[in-house]
């Protein structure tokens, strides 16, 4: 008897597993973006838990790698949807004013993308929130504004440049907006090397950009920036004039 039980509970389970393995399947080929590859860089989970506050909304995103909390501009989400987004920027023991809710780590990104919503016509749409939010910069070159004044240029001179207003030119290739009440970019030239660290600059300002435009940043050179969340620069450009050409 136990064993004709064991044999309908293993019918039943393989069945049920079938079914869900079936409609995983169904939604694939209904909305593609479901089961494509998470590409690198970005994050992909199930929204556990949401809410809007202050223009932004809040999503705890169930991963492979467990729970997380990320914010982003107000986008349309509802808990147990795939939301897709940039891995952002971790911030510590931040408290929202709006929520009156502290969280021991939140990352702050550029577009959460609703992968369980309705696919629009276009497949890849220019204006997609994810693309807009992390696209590939596939040429991160730019001529420097000066011969020799360049990224790589900075950090060898930074002692000496503590302080001063520097101007460059650069490529965006990763945009972070209104935290800490500004945004934050990462600009490249194509000097220097990721390898020494010294190939990427970040600027903060409170004008708009776009990743991938190129841009002219006037700002000054600061050294060991602290924001007081858990991060600190050891090279910064601080509130600068950024102007795309």
């Amino acid at each position: 008897m136990k064993s004709v039980t064991s044999m309908l509970a293993a019918i039943s389970a393989t069945l049920l597993l079938g079914g869900c393995g079936q409609q995983a399947a169904e939604q694939a080929v209904e909305n593609p973006a479901l089961g494509a590859p998470v590409p690198a860089g970005m994050v992909r989970g199930k929204v556990a838990e949401t809410m809007n506050s202050g223009g932004y909304t809040y999503v705890l995103l169930e991963t492979d790698d467990g729970q997380s909390w990320y914010a982003a501009r107000q986008a349309d989400v509802s808990v147990g949807d795939i939301v897709q987004t940039d891995a952002g920027m971790p911030m510590h023991n931040f408290t929202s004013r709006s929520l009156d809710r502290s969280f021991d780590v939140i990352y702050f990104s550029g577009a959460l993308m609703n992968l369980s919503a309705p696919p629009t016509a276009s497949p890849e749409p220019a204006a997609s929130p994810a693309r807009a939010a992390a696209p590939a910069v596939a040429d991160a070159t730019a001529e420097p504004l000066e011969e020799g004044k360049d990224i790589a240029w900075v950090y060898a001179n930074k002692d000496q440049l503590a302080g001063q207003s520097v101007s460059l030119r650069g490529k965006v290739v990763k945009y972070n907006a209104n935290i800490l009440g500004r945004s934050f970019l990462h600009i490249q030239d194509g000097s220097g090397s990721a390898a020494d660290g010294n190939n990427d600059l970040i600027v903060t300002t409170s004008g708009e950009v776009t990743v991938g435009a190129t841009v002219v940043a006037t700002g000054n050179i600061i050294l060991d920036k602290d924001f007081g969340a858990g991060y600190s620069y050891p090279v910064l450009m601080e509130d600068a004039d950024v102007t795309a050409e």
